[in-house]
């Protein structure tokens, strides 16, 4: 977040170059240097990046490399094409990129050679006197959503290579897709897992580590489903002609079904749309959904919304197992598709993402036995208006100490978000909890809501998708109703106006 904030602080330093090279940068004719150079490129159309900036940060994320006082840096010309020099010194360091002055705000940070953290980025090393050629920067934009029929994508029950083992990865091709696809809205349900505790994660492709990040939270004997939004890496970076996503495993075995319901791209789609949180159903002031019963949700949404995104909440179930669906009103093949488990005394919740059906409805479905739904309407996708999405490499948030309600600071030096966010995507996932409880989060630009984002419970682990609406990306504030419950989120991207203000 520091170096977005140091460009766009620092743009009539970079006003004073030569030859694509800043003045400050010039001053090291003498002894030892290092010349960086590369081009600055879009990811989707491989057109230049022209008037971009450039400039070299510590491998270890610790600060920015330059001849003294000043940070080395460069503005990209027409080709995209920047150039920066700099004295040898020890260690390794990397580039970053942005968007100049016409596209300020557009893309966000990058990193060689498309990475939106340090720890994913492209090293090189500044120890003896040379020209390194090559440091790309191929920088993402923004994706716009569009909605699909709920389609099964991933289902390892019926895949020849069975279910994932321990600390194993599997890629999954997403077929259908256009290449401008920058991510993908995945419903990934977690079953027949064998170990006592587990996590599923979405890997980053160029990462140097084991996932450490959960997507959702497996336990034995115990189906599990979160919303996943997976950030999806350019055919120029990754070679291949359609979009995969790659899910690890921690530990035991587990088979992985995933149901795709929508994806970004950058040519067309509907932006977000925030609303203050809004109860849209619940049936403990009616009747609960009977099994197999399908319920028809009417959303009143506003003019040109195609998706509604919402809070779904499974309680006072009262089969052993059952899973709720929740799709299009009016899909036939909507109840084939899980959004949430549903368990005899538990409170079970996620987000969804749900196209808009018949009249603007959702619908849902329950399979087994009787449970109450409550839903709450946390934004609306809207064409022509809103936010767009900025994927990010899943970073996991500051954790705050103390006991009280917690405040998680989002915006650490090596999690890259906008200044001006609309919303931030989350994976909050709850551990050590003393007693079955809902989690409550909120930016404190807002009055804290009367919905909850999450349920947690004694002896697991959960792990549940949040939309947060934010205003300036600095903290979310979490609370739980009662007991204690370790709290942590992982930030897996966020939703901006481009251009609206230099990110």
């Amino acid at each position: 977040m520091r170096a977005r904030r140091w460009w766009a602080r620092c743009l009539t330093v970079l006003l004073v170059t030569a030859a694509g090279v800043s003045g400050a940068s010039t001053a090291t004719a003498a002894g030892c240097v290092v010349t960086v150079t590369g081009t600055l490129t879009d990811a989707i159309t491989g057109a230049p990046v022209s008037r971009g900036h450039a400039w070299i940060v510590n491998a270890d994320g610790s600060g920015y490399f330059g001849p003294g006082p000043e940070f080395a840096s460069a503005e990209a010309d027409a080709s995209g094409r920047y150039s920066v020099t700099l004295p040898c010194r020890p260690g390794d360091a990397v580039v970053a990129a942005a968007g100049g002055y016409e596209k300020a705000g557009y893309y966000s940070t990058h990193y060689g050679r498309n990475a939106t953290d340090i720890a994913h980025a492209q090293l090189f090393s500044l120890r003896t006197s040379r020209t390194i050629e090559g440091q790309d920067v191929l920088l993402t934009p923004p994706g716009w959503f569009v909605p699909k029929t709920p389609t099964r994508v991933v289902d390892t029950r019926r895949d020849a290579s069975g279910p994932l083992g321990p600390a194993s990865s599997r890629s999954f091709p997403l077929p259908g897709l256009p290449a401008d696809t920058t991510a993908v809205v995945l419903n990934v349900t977690a079953t027949r897992g064998t170990a006592r505790t587990s996590f599923v994660s979405v890997v980053d492709e160029g990462s140097r580590t084991v996932p450490t990040q959960s997507a959702l939270n497996t336990v034995a004997g115990r189906d599990v489903a979160n919303q996943v939004t997976a950030r999806v890496v350019p055919p120029r970076i990754s070679g291949r002609t359609e979009p995969r996503v790659t899910l690890y495993n921690n530990a035991g075995s587990t088979h992985l079904v995933a149901d795709l319901v929508g994806y970004y791209a950058t040519s067309a789609g509907a932006g977000l749309v925030t609303v203050d949180p809004r109860r849209a159903l619940d049936t403990r002031s009616t009747t609960p959904l009977r099994a197999g019963e399908t319920r028809t949700l009417p959303l009143a949404p506003p003019p040109g919304a195609v998706a509604a995104a919402v809070t779904v909440t499974s309680t006072r179930a009262t089969a052993p197992t059952s899973y709720v669906s929740v799709f299009p009103a009016g899909d036939p093949g909507g109840p084939s598709t899980s959004t949430l488990n549903a368990y005899r005394g538990d409170d079970v919740s996620n987000l969804a993402v749900v196209p808009l059906g018949d009249d603007g409805a959702i619908a849902l479905r329950n399979d087994q036995g009787t449970t109450h739904l409550v839903v709450d309407v946390v934004g609306w996708f809207v064409e022509g208006e809103g936010a767009a999405y900025y994927p990010i490499n899943p970073k996991r948030a500051d954790q705050p100490m103390g006991v009280g309600p917690a405040r998680f600071v989002i915006t650490n030096p090596d999690v890259e978000i906008s200044k001006f966010p609309a919303a931030l995507l989350l994976n909050l996932t709850s551990s050590r909890t003393t007693l079955p409880t809902y989690v409550a989060a909120w930016d404190d630009t807002y009055p804290r809501p009367a919905t909850s984002v999450a349920n947690a419970r004694p002896g697991a682990d959960v792990g549940t998708a949040v939309l947060l609406r934010s205003s300036s990306a600095t903290n979310a504030t979490v609370t739980v109703g009662r007991g204690y419950s370790l709290v942590m989120i992982d930030v897996t991207g966020y939703f901006a106006v481009p251009g609206g203000e230099p990110s």
